[in-house]
């Protein structure tokens, strides 16, 4: 165990994350993946710049503070409490053994909206630590090892059913198809950066926050166990191939066929999960239709976010007045102004 009281009150450190949508999410659990090698399971994934925050900075030596607007948890090193609110975050901090320091968060859009929250969350808490852990002599840690650790510390220690793609967008930001390949000795994933014109896709798409959140870990549960019941198993296939597909459509800019995409992907993903979409959601998603615009839910669905893809960049102000409309009647709802992120993890040192 290493106390770094000290050093932080010379130096704060500073880290974020961004969140991300998706085209094929689940086919990056390993349950999916690894029996399925054969299909050559992949996702597609946009960073988005709502960014997840880390502040790390001085507090009594040998304790850690963690907090956010919401909650406040602080623990002496030795009796550190993973079953708490901040469980995930305090098995990380378990990890690296450093004490006296106090990690405050800040998030980027609401948390659980289905954009990739305890994934980034915890690569920007790796990332600050990493380079804490350098302040205290240590040696630094890679992009993919960061991956590495914290999937292994979120799956392993059952915190949630997670996959890798949410670390990956965080980590390494950008526009990606994601081939998982858990069961070779290289790696877990192999990265495939798609294009870099990210004006285009960011002048099209629209991010809105439905007023609900959601817990990913019950529809990953319904839909785990049924496909390892060979339950949907075609429409899985399906989806696969549209994220494959997806990623094509992106790289020629046919955005028309990049929102047929999405909305095939929804139609699927509802027969398979009903209570996927909320009422407020299928509001936005008859304007959409209405628009031609392609129609997505974030992550598991049930609340939290849902996203567009339009053809053409002129359509969004006018899809986004509509669906203002639509959200005023919900108080906690709101339009989050995104755009694609290139960067990935981002840390960076400050005087206090």
């Amino acid at each position: 165990m290493t106390d770094i009281s000290e050093q932080l009150q010379d130096i704060n450190i500073l880290s974020s994350a961004p969140s991300r949508v998706d085209v094929g999410g689940t086919w990056d659990l390993k349950c999916f993946a690894l029996p399925y090698v054969h299909v050559n399971p992949v996702t597609t994934n946009l960073a988005l710049t709502m960014r997840t925050r880390i502040h790390v900075r001085s507090f009594k030596p040998g304790w850690v503070r963690i907090l956010d607007d919401q909650h406040h948890e602080e623990v002496p090193i030795d009796k550190i409490d993973m079953s708490c609110h901040f469980g995930l975050l305090y098995a990380i901090v378990a990890y690296f053994g450093l004490s006296g320091m106090e990690i405050e968060i800040g998030y980027g859009c609401p948390p659980r909206s289905g954009v990739g929250g305890s994934g980034t969350l915890s690569v920007a808490l790796a990332g600050a630590l990493a380079r804490a852990q350098e302040l205290a002599g240590g040696g630094n840690l890679s992009r993919e090892a960061i991956v590495e650790l914290v999937y292994n510390i979120e799956d392993g220690m059952r915190f949630s059913f997670t996959g890798l793609q949410d670390q990956c967008a965080a980590a390494f930001g950008g526009i990606s198809r994601w081939h998982w390949t858990y069961g070779e000795l290289h790696g877990k994933f192999r990265r495939e950066q798609l294009f870099e014109d990210y004006d285009a896709i960011s002048e099209r798409i629209l991010v809105a926050y439905v007023g609900k959140s959601h817990d990913s870990n019950d529809v990953n549960s319904k839909q785990v166990t049924d496909f390892l019941a060979g339950k949907n198993r075609k429409k899985w296939f399906r989806i696969n191939d549209i994220a494959n597909e997806f990623a094509s459509a992106l790289q020629q800019s046919d955005w028309e066929t990049a929102g047929n995409l999405i909305n095939e992907e929804t139609q699927i993903r509802c027969s398979i999960v009903p209570t996927r979409i909320t009422r407020v959601g299928e509001q936005l998603q008859t304007i959409c239709k209405d628009l031609n615009i392609g129609f997505a839910t974030a992550g598991s669905g049930n609340g939290g976010c849902v996203w567009a893809l339009a053809q053409k960049p002129n359509q969004i102000s006018d899809l986004s007045e509509q669906w203002q409309n639509i959200l005023n009647d919900v108080p906690t709802a709101q339009i989050l102004p995104v755009g694609v992120d290139p960067t990935g993890l981002k840390v960076e040192q400050i005087t206090p």
